[in-house]
């Protein structure tokens, strides 16, 4: 890293400061996503900007954006006159076959894929929150072109009908180049990369791809990723990269008392860090607002290059004050930055940068602005709510594996083999972030049992074995 300092004209630029107006006033907008990318949300309400719940709408644009496709959006009569012109159909056969086409590949005008070959090709939904999810997701779990020539491979081996085929032949002579490459989005942590292209790949070699299965896999990753990264980010630059927190999780079905691990240590623990990701995402912000275009540092960043350079601890925490007063000088309708008070940390860096953070979030609870806080938060809190949360009423908001969760999740465990030891299955589960105390880990075995995939070699609890779902 050359060394760090902060550009004030790069800042104003950047958050729009306005020296014209009353002192007391607010003088900028509360900018994020310029210098440093962190979070697809965007501090705006439903109406403009929908929460994403369901990722079923992002699977097409994470594939088109991953082969860096773009073709013409796919158009009904168009697509039946190149296929029939390299087919021998009789004229009276003709509009059976463009209805037949219309029924298996259209919704009004809108062409919808059923398979792997036709993801990248789907009408696009004019969501902008869809596709900025999809270009995050691709950017945080690490695709390259590396894992393009796996996708593209599958796409070739995936078994299509004698129809789908006519269907994809036809549409992939309309490829009209590539995307084009924004600033990618910064991974606060690593290591869910490797675990996450795993489960894609074995997903794709064995045909599991149906859109249900897809989305499936990027709501396990989108979640691990994101509730992984919110605890980090509150750690500032003691944050870990690749030292998971435990989150334990229910199942849909038991019942839940207050003391359990998945009450105490599931979604109470990033609950709170949820709520903080603007005031973070505005933070990184402004300490990126340095002298080197294309350099994005976190916390972790600068804490790393502190322990290498101790000696430039000083000068980088005081380059941070000076991004503070930039800032609070900015925000007159708020009066109190002078009250926040400054943490002991040992370095004089995380000192700085936890009270710049705190300035921020201060002014974001105690002014009207804590309505753009809330939008940008719930983006991801209420896809944890409807997704991966159950309330359980007097035990509170827990996190919670439905049954469907916990076949899709037994099956990229158990990957190719015929069946895993109960006791490895459970590890598999913690591979991907999924906690299961005693008492869960019962009602799973009971679940198995129920629909005979138990399989036990002998009466020791340590041996025995779920069988492969087909």
């Amino acid at each position: 890293m050359m060394e760090y300092q902060f550009d004030y004209a790069t800042f104003c630029k950047t958050f729009n400061v306005k020296d014209d107006k009353a002192i007391d006033s607010l003088r900028l907008t509360h900018t994020q996503d310029i210098n440093f990318k962190l979070f697809p949300y965007k501090a705006s309400g439903k109406t403009q900007a929908p929460i994403i719940t369901e990722l079923e709408e992002v699977v097409s644009d994470f594939f088109r954006k991953s082969l860096k496709l773009e073709s013409e959006p796919v158009q009904y009569e168009s697509l039946c006159d190149n296929i029939i012109t390299e087919m021998d159909i009789e004229d009276e056969d003709i509009e059976i076959f463009k209805e037949m086409i219309h029924s298996l590949f259209f919704e009004g005008d809108n062409f919808v894929a059923k398979n792997l070959g036709l993801y990248p090709y789907q009408t696009k939904v004019n969501n902008k929150s869809v596709d900025r999810l999809a270009g995050f997701l691709i950017d945080v779990l690490g695709l390259n072109g590396n894992d393009c020539n796996i996708i593209e491979q599958a796409m070739k081996n995936y078994p299509y009908n004698v129809v789908e085929k006519l269907v994809v032949d036809a549409i992939q002579t309309s490829k009209i180049g590539s995307t084009n490459n924004n600033k990618s989005y910064f991974p606060v942590v690593i290591g869910v990369q490797e675990k996450f292209k795993n489960d894609f790949y074995f997903m794709l070699n064995t045909g599991m791809t149906s859109l249900d299965d897809l989305s499936n896999l990027l709501a396990v990753y989108y979640f691990y990723y994101m509730s992984q990264a919110c605890v980090t980010l509150d750690n500032f630059g003691s944050g870990k990269r690749n030292s998971p927190v435990q989150l334990y999780y229910a199942l849909d079905w038991e019942k839940v008392s207050k003391n359990r691990k998945c009450c105490v240590e599931g979604w109470e623990r990033i609950q709170s860090s949820a709520n903080h990701m603007f005031s973070h995402a505005v933070t990184l912000e402004i300490l990126n607002q340095h002298k080197f275009s294309g350099v994005m540092l976190d916390y972790i960043s600068l804490q790393e290059y502190i322990e290498k350079h101790p000696d430039r601890d000083e000068v980088i925490a005081s380059e941070i004050e000076k991004a503070e007063k930039a800032y609070t000088a900015c925000v007159g309708d708020y009066k109190k930055f002078e009250q926040i008070p400054y943490t002991s940390e040992k370095a004089k860096t995380d000192i700085a940068i936890r009270h710049l953070y705190k300035c921020v979030e201060e002014q974001f609870l105690n002014t009207d602005r804590k309505r753009a806080n809330q939008f940008y938060n719930e983006k991801f809190i209420e896809f944890c709510k409807i997704r991966w949360v159950k309330n359980r009423r007097k035990s509170g908001l827990v996190l919670n594996l439905t049954e469907r969760d916990i076949i899709f999740l037994t099956k990229i465990s158990i990957k190719g083999k015929d069946k895993i030891r109960l006791i490895d299955l459970y590890k598999e589960y913690e591979y991907r972030g999924i906690f299961l105390d005693n008492t869960s880990k019962e009602y799973l075995q009971d679940f198995f049992t129920k629909l005979n995939l138990i399989d036990k070699k002998s009466d020791r609890g340590d041996a025995q074995y779920v069988k492969r779902i087909l």
